[in-house]
Formats: C-alpha cells, sequence, structure tokens
C-alpha cells in the first residue's frame, strides 16, 4: 500500500536581489551604468540553517520525512537582499512499501 507523503518544510517562491559585480579590468566611471537583478528561487524553507540568511533546498529523500537528514543544493540567501516570500502549496506524494525503497545518500 502506497503512503501519502508530504515535506514538513515550507514550499516556497523567494523574490531576492542578487549581488553583482562590474566587469573585468579597467571601468571608466563615466560610462559605467550598474543596475539590479532580481532573481526567483523555488526550494523547501530550510528552518533556522543559517543566521542572518533564508536557506533553501531543492531536493529531499521522501522516505526521510519528517526528520529530514539528506538534502540537495543548498542555497543560502541574506535576509536583507531579499524582495519577498511566497509560501506555495505542496502536493503530497505516494511513497511505495518501505521494503520497495532503498533510498539512501552515496557514501562520500
Amino acid at each position: 500500500m502506497m503512503k501519502p507523503i508530504k515535506c514538513n518544510w515550507d514550499l516556497v517562491s523567494l523574490h531576492w536581489l542578487d549581488a553583482f559585480d562590474g566587469e573585468n579590468g579597467w571601468t571608466e566611471t563615466k560610462d559605467y551604468k550598474p543596475y539590479r537583478r532580481t532573481v526567483v528561487t523555488v526550494g523547501w524553507l530550510w528552518p533556522n540553517c543559517l543566521e542572518g540568511h533564508v536557506t533553501l533546498v531543492t531536493s529531499y529523500f521522501p522516505d526521510e520525512v519528517p526528520n529530514l537528514k539528506t538534502v540537495g543544493m543548498p542555497t543560502h540567501i541574506p535576509n536583507g537582499m531579499v524582495i519577498s516570500q511566497t509560501v506555495l502549496k505542496q502536493a503530497s506524494i505516494l511513497l511505495p512499501p518501505e521494503e520497495l525503497t532503498s533510498q539512501k545518500p552515496p557514501a562520500l
């Protein structure tokens, strides 16, 4: 029997300002035109991961819910660069019975 699983972390869309630098080499100040970039990142909100930052992850192992031990690609965005955060509707997934799942992260 399949059991429905939903991550206990919020799935969010985060709009934030990207940090950037100018061109490489010498820059003529009269010609330089900096501009702001807004980025949108979607992922699961890892609560209390890094002080002063919002941390999103792109992947997790559903058989570890509700106590995630392994996540994929954490992104840390300074709180001061966040424009807005929207909680998205998160669908439940169906996880096969435990005897059919052998998901384990690779040994490092």
